[in-house]
């Protein structure tokens, strides 16, 4: 008699467990899989849920590596080190003029309107380190906020606060060649 009642019990347990023991409330916003009647309506179901599935990670934006501000001494072993950097000069045209890092982008934000500056940051290559600079350190920081705010596609981004080192960067950059 045991054996039958532990057979028994063993038996509306496993129909219980097979049968999916939910509730029609918790099913009532569950998507069902319709009837497939060819090997491709299946196809064409699994791609769609694929896709469904993936959008929402198209949207994810890369994450930025926020390095803030760097000493002078600290960015010079930073652009040294850093393949693809893209140099940013802040300051007035007739200081980018005077003197400045090899191969870096003028973008003299005392002289544009907010529209001008946000459409030339805009223009920074994308996927690559960005650094920007000022003369002083005083009116980088301004940029810098504004360039993490509109471009999250750059992955790595920081500042110097100070003087740059115009001389000791750009004499590597020379013996490099």
């Amino acid at each position: 008699m045991r054996r039958k009642l532990f057979s028994a019990f063993l038996f509306f347990c496993c129909v219980g467990l097979f049968s999916g023991c939910s509730s029609s409330e918790e099913n009532a916003g569950a998507s069902t899989r319709p009837p497939f009647q060819t090997v491709s309506e299946s196809s064409q179901y699994l791609s769609e849920r694929l896709e469904a599935l993936l959008e929402p990670a198209e949207k994810i934006s890369v994450q930025q590596n926020d390095l803030g501000a760097l000493t002078p001494e600290n960015a010079l072993l930073y652009m040294q080190k850093t393949d693809n950097l893209v140099i940013v000069d802040v300051a007035a045209t007739k200081w980018y003029d005077e003197e400045h890092f090899k191969g870096a982008i003028n973008i003299p934000i005392e002289e544009l309107d907010g529209e001008s500056e946000d459409s030339l940051y805009m223009e920074i290559p994308e996927g690559r380190p960005v650094l920007l600079h000022c003369r002083r350190g005083v009116i980088v920081p301004g940029a810098y906020r504004r360039v993490k705010e509109l471009r999250p596609d750059i992955p790595e981004i920081a500042y110097i606060a100070g003087v740059p080192p115009f001389e000791a960067y750009n004499g590597w950059l020379a013996g490099r060649k």
